[in-house]
């Protein structure tokens, strides 16, 4: 394990990103590939075996992306994902720094680091997560596995949060103004469709409507295709097929609360007033 000379020219947060980049690309030389399958297939198993969502959801995830008809099944990835960074690497045993304020020094019990730094992880760089997880290396170099690396993203960790736990979508709606809110749908990239599925998971009092039950079945059996075959669906369906049961003119979910649909209507001016 080698370090460049000209690490002297870096500051304090420069030279400890460098170590933690030097001691990961080591560990990463040492992954435990059955142990990273293991990982993958207890993921899998959350999806009833079914392997292709897995890699949807594992796809969407590294790009900030929602499928509308798979949000709880999103939801359940990024919660196991988040034990499982907290079983596998503690407080003591990582660190991230901060580039903005360099004489700050990192605190494991700070949630402010956790939550600027984990989200980011288990959804842009999880196969990276799971294999320092499962990094073996002799008994005298163990001490690394305590000092391990992750990179921070406050914009992205924050967007994921919002995105992958509809509870907190319904916390970030109900604190902020519809200003606000505009804009942050704009910044994450997602539209009415996808919030006012998101509240339907939230707030659902009932069954979901049997013409949702059948695209999502449809999909599933579909789910390495961009799109439905023709056949199969009439060209309103397809569309809903694609954006989601919602869309900011009409449609509002019949299985949920009245504070559910107290919120939807919300969201629904919010989004008319976004695209005006």
């Amino acid at each position: 394990l080698t370090m460049n000379s000209n690490n002297n020219d870096q500051s304090y947060a420069g030279r400890c990103a460098s170590f933690g980049s030097y001691a990961n690309s080591f560990l990463l030389k040492h992954k435990d590939k059955a142990a990273v399958e293991k990982m993958v297939k207890e993921q899998v198993e959350l999806l009833r075996g079914n392997k292709e969502l897995y890699n949807m959801i594992d796809n969407n995830m590294m790009n900030g992306d929602l499928d509308p008809f798979f949000i709880r099944e999103h939801c359940a990835i990024y919660s196991w994902r988040e034990t499982f960074f907290c079983k596998h690497f503690p407080n003591d045993s990582w660190f991230t720094v901060d580039f903005l304020n360099d004489t700050f020094p990192f605190d494991p019990q700070n949630d402010g680091f956790k939550l600027i730094t984990i989200p980011y992880q288990i959804t842009r760089y999880f196969d990276r997560v799971m294999a320092l997880a499962s990094a073996k290396v002799d008994t005298d170099l163990n001490w690394l596995k305590s000092q391990i690396y992750f990179e921070n993203d406050l914009k992205h960790s924050f967007e994921a949060e919002d995105i992958y736990t509809w509870e907190q979508m319904t916390i970030t709606i109900d604190e902020l103004e519809d200003g606000e809110l505009q804009k942050l749908f704009k910044d994450i990239g997602i539209g009415f469709s996808e919030v006012a599925h998101m509240i339907a998971e939230a707030y659902q009092t009932g069954p979901k409507r049997l013409e949702e039950i059948a695209l999502k079945a449809l999909l599933l059996q579909h789910i390495s295709s961009d799109s439905l075959p023709q056949e199969y669906l009439q060209e309103k369906l397809q569309k809903k097929a694609t954006n989601g049961m919602y869309n900011v003119e009409c449609c509002t979910p019949d299985n949920i609360s009245d504070g559910g649909r107290e919120i939807v209507e919300r969201m629904r001016k919010v989004f008319r007033n976004n695209n005006s």
